[in-house]
């Protein structure tokens, strides 16, 4: 069985990539892409577009 999990943070998404071999999970892969989105709120707490554009290009 192959697994996967995604992580969406504030500074990084990250992508786990694994498969089941009896009790053990075995990765992969692995990836990991830098997109600072806590540093591209505004003042009003929103996603600015440069932001948004970051974390969709990732």
């Amino acid at each position: 069985m192959k697994l996967a999990a995604i992580d969406l943070g504030s500074n990084s998404f990250r992508l786990e990539i694994a498969r089941v071999e009896g009790e053990r999970i075995i990765t992969e892969g692995s990836w990991k892409e830098t997109i600072r989105l806590a540093a591209g709120i505004d003042k009003d707490g929103n996603l600015t577009p440069e932001a948004q554009d970051r974390g969709l290009n990732a």
